[in-house]
């Protein structure tokens, strides 16, 4: 029974549960989207928990909000994806429609392949709505971010199409 015990907070310490509600909680995720949007009274709406969603088993977590009075609703989408060796973290924002307005890297963990945080490369991805989106195609390559680049080029469409489906309910 110590053992059982053991291993479970041992899993629960590490992270490795399927969902986790410390991901991106509401006063984190207020702070990365004032300072991504450069605007203060981020107002959150609900926190819904995709992480079932995404098959590979990472964490998605999205919030609804509205940032001025009146103003139409937008998701934060708060998600991680695979580098060559380690995690990283990344927020997509989009409109109720599904279209994204801003992709920023919140935490990149790895010594090599920080180049997709670039503000250029990332904006990109703005206005994409859904389709295909290939990388070195629709995306630009970046040399020495390879791994990097390809893993969050594949989970964008993912992260729409989760935003659009919910949406859609």
């Amino acid at each position: 029974m110590l053992r059982i015990l053991l291993f479970l907070t041992l899993i629960s310490a590490s992270g490795l549960t399927q969902s986790d509600a410390g991901f991106y909680a509401e006063n984190k995720a207020v702070k990365y989207l004032e300072k991504t949007l450069k605007v203060k009274d981020i107002e959150l709406g609900e926190r819904i928990d995709f992480t079932d969603q995404l098959a590979e088993g990472r964490r998605v977590v999205a919030y609804s909000f509205h940032y001025a009075e009146g103003a139409e609703k937008y998701f934060a989408v708060f998600t991680e994806s695979k580098g060559r060796y380690d995690m990283f973290d990344y927020l997509v924002i989009t409109d109720e429609a599904g279209e994204i307005q801003k992709v920023k890297v919140l935490k990149y963990r790895s010594e090599h392949g920080g180049e997709i945080a670039s503000k250029k490369w990332l904006s990109q991805f703005e206005h994409y709505a859904g389709g295909d989106l290939y990388y070195e195609e629709e995306i630009s390559a970046i040399s020495g971010a390879t791994i990097s680049a390809m893993s969050i080029t594949r989970d964008i469409p993912k992260v729409v199409r989760i935003v659009q489906d919910y949406s859609k309910e």
